[in-house]
């Protein structure tokens, strides 16, 4: 063997290592893209979830504000107070 037999051979083995270091990483990095994209539907599944439980407790909060302002109003300083006196002369006063 000549000295140009050894560097096409060595020349095919460095190419032949670099084919099959370049698969393992493109296995590698699709394995990786397969997990990203299953983190993706993992968390957009887990977001539907959260938006389905604020929209039920948006819900539920909207139910408590009826009640909730009735007993407002009944402690509100600036309503008008009840004066049976006041209303019976401003009945009155109309007539």
């Amino acid at each position: 063997m000549t000295i140009m037999d050894i560097c096409y051979c060595v020349l095919i083995l460095a190419g032949a290592f670099c084919l099959v270091a370049l698969g393992v990483l493109f296995i590698r990095t699709s394995t990786a893209i397969k997990q990203t994209g299953d983190t993706v539907e993992m968390a957009q599944d887990t977001l539907k979830r959260v938006d389905k439980v604020l929209d039920d407790v948006n819900y539920k909060l909207d139910l408590l504000n009826a009640p909730v302002e009735t007993v407002a109003k009944f402690f509100d300083p600036q309503r008008p107070k009840f004066n049976p006196l006041k209303m019976m002369m401003s009945f009155i006063k109309k007539k």
